[in-house]
């Protein structure tokens, strides 16, 4: 089973409870600060709020499950004073927190084996067995901002996204001053081009559902057909600076079905196509609409290509710290808030 790290990219967005006005990560972290202090007059720091945060994350995660019955999975942060790089801790900028969480999946239904006595009996997990993974992620909230950063890593096989996602949304929520953050996923300009320079076009996929008939016997039946027409590629020379010229030509083709008029693939309803990175890494290819004139590709950035990873598939932790945080600030920053003044220590 491919266990190929990746990371994701996320924007962050506040949601007041006064429709319409913005609130800023400033005024919820203030809040959450007079919440915990309510004797409190001196207005807090910077650097408390962001305390004020971290402590609110570590409260609802140290050492105890967020468990999610639906999906069957769960993940925590085992707190271990004697090793640093094991706790959620601040970036090298004040408005990041990042680290590791341990989560995966539980009541799996597998067995335990043992590699050394094939013959022997295999234990089945119970259902409160888990099986745990470190996930990495980074939180980038500039104070006074209503949009922050959310960077999250998976596997291939693997993942707590689906879980995760809805913690995050959920600790910017605070009782009648905002509502649950919004999540909208993101790939900076810079890693799209990048991953697009190195990618060759797969196969297109024309979709469009029609009604056929049939007449037999003067018993007619009409059934709802998605009639799908697939062309792929045969090597990896079809870069994607030829997509234009590919489009044009394939969409001219005709699709003649029994008791419709034949028509070109070019007014079907669905038109994709797949591209995929032909640096080595093991994926699926990335699909892509043909109607998006800007190319715009959320495409999976695999770790391999950008630091050292384990035998096992496991990344080197402190590479991907440095590579994310290095991301955030040369590629994300400067994309989400073009002349922003950020300087907010």
């Amino acid at each position: 089973m491919a266990r190929n790290p990746k990371i994701e990219f996320f924007k962050i967005i506040l949601n007041s409870t006064k429709s319409d006005e913005k609130i800023t990560f400033k005024e919820i972290f203030t809040e959450l600060y007079f919440a915990k202090n309510p004797d409190e007059e001196e207005v807090p720091t910077n650097q408390v709020l962001m305390n004020t945060f971290y402590e609110s994350i570590l409260s609802k995660l140290d050492n105890r499950f967020r468990v999610n019955n639906s999906k069957k999975k769960a993940f925590y942060v085992k707190s271990d004073k004697q090793d640093a790089e094991k706790t959620i801790k601040f970036g090298r900028e004040s408005s990041i927190i990042h680290g590791r969480v341990k989560g995966g999946a539980y009541d799996t239904g597998k067995e335990e084996g043992d590699l050394n006595n094939p013959s022997g009996d295999n234990k089945k997990l119970d259902s409160n067995n888990i099986l745990l993974d470190d996930f990495y992620f980074l939180l980038y909230t500039p104070l006074n901002q209503n949009v922050g950063v959310l960077i999250l890593q998976n596997y291939t096989s693997d993942q707590i996204a689906d879980v995760f996602k809805p913690f995050v949304q959920g600790v910017f929520k605070v009782e009648k001053v905002s509502l649950k953050a919004s999540l909208f996923e993101f790939m900076p300009d810079v890693m799209q081009k990048e991953f697009k320079e190195n990618s060759s076009i797969k196969k297109f996929v024309f979709s469009n559902q029609y009604l056929i008939s049939d007449l037999d016997d003067d018993v007619k039946s009409t059934g709802k057909f998605t009639v799908q027409l697939i062309i792929s590629s045969s090597d990896n020379n079809l870069g994607i600076q030829s997509l234009p010229l590919w489009k044009k030509a394939l969409r001219k083709i005709k699709i003649n079905v029994p008791g419709n008029e034949p028509r070109v693939v070019e007014s079907f309803a669905k038109q994709n196509a797949y591209i995929k990175d032909d640096s080595g890494v093991k994926a699926n290819p990335t699909m892509f609409s043909l109607d998006d004139e800007t190319l715009s590709i959320r495409a999976t950035i695999y770790l391999q290509n950008h630091i050292t990873l384990k035998e096992n598939g496991i990344p080197v932790w402190k590479e991907l710290e440095n590579f994310a945080q290095r991301a955030l600030k040369e590629n994300v920053i400067p994309e989400i808030y073009p002349e922003t003044d950020l300087d907010e220590n």
